[in-house]
């Protein structure tokens, strides 16, 4: 089953790839990633959304795939309901919920709360994917670039993983961006933490 995850997981990171708004690339000291993220509003209250990594650890030399993809409807100012998947080499995992978005000049934020299931543990349960950017002006030629990405899976009887991406840096005219950040996450019921330490560079189309 994990092979035939990898394989998925590969051809809908490959689709989502040739429209990304958003690419960055990340060295760690101890791995290295490709991140993408890709959200488009349809002329309709429709609204697809998407945020796919490859990861490579130095001392494993695994390559690790994900992708986190949604489609939502709008009921109202900012809310919608949303249906997805997140797809990794160790899970499959639907979810149904609710979707929030809200951007302007300098502040986007994404919020998707949603009821899971796991098919690898068979099991029911509450995942969160919040994605937050930051990007207010320095001066008439650079902005400030900041993102917070944070999920969360529980299953209703407890803590199966965490995740946050942060990253802090400068962005130009050009919505090039380049800065430092840290990839941290927790895994079980005694949050076994990793922190991966690194730098960024990316772009915004």
């Amino acid at each position: 089953m994990k092979k035939n995850v990898l394989s998925l997981s590969l051809i809908l990171f490959s689709f989502c790839a040739k429209s990304q708004i958003s690419v960055q690339t990340y060295g760690g000291n101890k791995e290295t990633e490709l991140l993408g993220i890709y959200s488009k509003d349809f002329k309709t209250k429709w609204n697809y959304f998407a945020s796919g990594t490859v990861a490579y650890d130095y001392h494993s030399g695994k390559v690790n795939p994900e992708i986190y993809q949604n489609l939502n409807y709008g009921i109202g100012k900012n809310l919608g309901v949303s249906a997805g998947v997140h797809i990794s080499d160790q899970d499959i995992m639907p979810s149904v919920g609710l979707a929030y978005g809200k951007e302007n000049d300098v502040f986007g934020i994404s919020v998707f709360p949603a009821f899971t299931y796991s098919a690898d543990a068979k099991e029911f349960g509450l995942g969160l994917y919040t994605l937050l950017e930051y990007t207010p002006k320095i001066n008439e030629r650079l902005n400030l670039y900041t993102m917070l990405i944070v999920e969360s899976d529980f299953s209703f009887k407890e803590h199966q993983s965490s995740s946050q991406v942060i990253r802090l840096g400068i962005e130009n005219q050009n919505k090039m961006q380049f800065g430092i950040g840290s990839n941290i996450s927790q895994t079980g019921t005694h949050f076994e933490t990793e922190i991966n330490f690194g730098v960024f560079i990316g772009k915004k189309f």
